[in-house]
């Protein structure tokens, strides 16, 4: 079967800067943040260079641009681009050497209030890439081996290939008349240097009587390309998601209280150009429980997260035709149950695991200091309203069938620290994980969970 990253292996140090926008709308709900110590208007940006290597990508260069609170005070628009070197590869198979680089382009805009419905928020993101040096995973499975210096496509280990990544997903959320939202359809949050102020009595309550409920639905498409698999040259995925999710915590952005949860169903039917049909479910559970203060910290939190996620029509041992490289209505390897990255499995490369079934689950302890040494700098471009500093632990497997026995033996496991900074209302993290494989830094927005 077919097990491929959606976007490059870090080996030292990455900034995935092309999915930053993909961290938007995960789960934190619809609501407008306002600062007490400012006065006037509320809109916030920053534009940040940044540069990293790899062996992917070669030295590569590039900018994001982070606004918040313009057109409409809810909302968040990203917006960047990166090219990188140039450097030999074989852009096929027994050919002649040529010089590529990779180069890309991203753009979102998150929670537009439209115009036919103030409940409904749309968010619109697609992205753009060429990546001269992927990695890809023909097994993902459990039990695989990670073997860097394999370039076999028929093996078990990853090989290295050029090709394309692109999406587009257009996200649709209504905000039920429930809870928080009855009356009021966007909570406003009062933040003092970075922490609510006015949700004393919010968090953690009955669900769907408090907090906020949203129905949602997105359609998405993507295509992965890979010049150096003439037999599947691409796979191609267009289709539909649905979901409802619930927050009642107090601060969505940074919770110190309360809980959330996310039910979401994915389906591609096979039309247009998609490669194959398939279908998944997935469910996200996240609980947040504030600690007492230390005498030098602003805010003590335990974090938990728990997610799994079931491919119904994944046909396991069946495949679409006789190379075997697909299986029967198989999720591509970015949906469904999958493992690896940024958000979950940090240790591990980007989608490293992925089958017809996952579980997943992570423990967070979240400090906010006193100390900020960026606090009241008129000098700096755009405020820093508090650095957080994280340790973790996860443990996740995947298996080709939903058995409990199964999923809950052998487990994967990672631990790591992270270090965060509140910048124009959005955390960025920069993390680092150590696992089985080995370790991994990452940097992105939002919290994981």
């Amino acid at each position: 079967m077919l097990k491929i990253t959606r976007s490059a292996l870090i080996k030292h140090f990455i900034f995935v800067i092309l999915v930053l926008s993909q961290q938007l709308t995960a789960g934190a709900g619809e609501y407008i943040s306002k600062d007490i110590k400012r006065s006037g208007s509320q809109k916030s940006w920053v534009v940040l260079p940044y540069i990293f290597s790899s062996d992917s990508m070669g030295l590569t260069a590039g900018a994001v641009g982070i606004f918040n609170g313009y057109i409409q005070p809810q909302m968040n628009i990203v917006a960047s681009t990166f090219v990188g070197e140039e450097f030999n590869v074989k852009v096929q198979a027994d050919q002649e050497i040529k010089q590529e680089r990779a180069a890309g382009a991203m753009i979102a805009v998150d929670s537009y209030q439209s115009f036919f419905s103030e409940r409904m928020f749309i968010t619109a993101m697609g992205a753009y890439g060429y990546y001269p040096n992927q990695r890809l995973y023909l097994d993902g499975s459990n039990d695989s081996k990670r073997n860097l210096e394999s370039n076999d496509p028929s093996s078990s280990t990853p090989f290295k290939s050029q090709g394309y990544n692109n999406w587009f997903d257009i996200d649709f959320r209504y905000v039920m008349p429930w809870g928080e939202s009855a009356d009021q359809i966007l909570p406003v949050i009062q933040l003092n240097r970075g922490i609510a102020v006015n949700r004393d009595e919010i968090g953690g309550r009955r669900p769907f009587s408090t907090g906020q409920t949203i129905f949602g639905s997105k359609l998405f498409y993507s295509k992965w390309s890979a010049e150096k698999l003439s037999e599947a040259p691409s796979i191609n995925t267009n289709g539909v998601r649905f979901y409802l999710e619930h927050n009642n915590t107090d601060y969505p952005s940074n919770p110190s209280r309360g809980y959330s949860f996310k039910g979401q169903f994915s389906a591609d039917v096979g039309i247009g150009n998609s490669t194959q049909s398939w279908n998944s479910l997935e469910f996200d559970y996240a609980h947040y429980i504030e600690l007492l203060n230390f005498s030098w910290t602003r805010q003590n939190v335990i974090a938990f997260n728990a997610w799994t996620a079931y491919s119904p029509s994944w046909k396991i041992d069946e495949t679409i035709n006789d190379d075997g490289i697909l299986e029967k209505h198989q999720t591509p390897m970015w949906e469904g149950a999958r493992l690896g990255g940024w958000n979950r499995m940090r240790a591990y490369d980007n989608n490293r695991f992925s089958d017809k079934a996952a579980v997943y689950t992570a423990l967070e302890y979240r400090i906010i200091p006193e100390f900020n040494p960026m606090q009241d700098q008129n000098w700096s471009p755009f405020a820093i309203d508090w650095f957080q500093t994280v340790l973790f632990v996860e443990a996740g497997r995947v298996a080709e069938s939903y058995d409990i026995s199964t999923l809950f033996s052998d487990m994967k496991y990672d631990v790591g620290f992270s270090l965060r900074a509140l910048a124009a209302k959005v955390p960025v993290r920069f993390e680092y994980a150590h696992g089985s494989e080995g370790s991994s830094m990452w940097v992105m927005l939002n919290q994981p969970f």
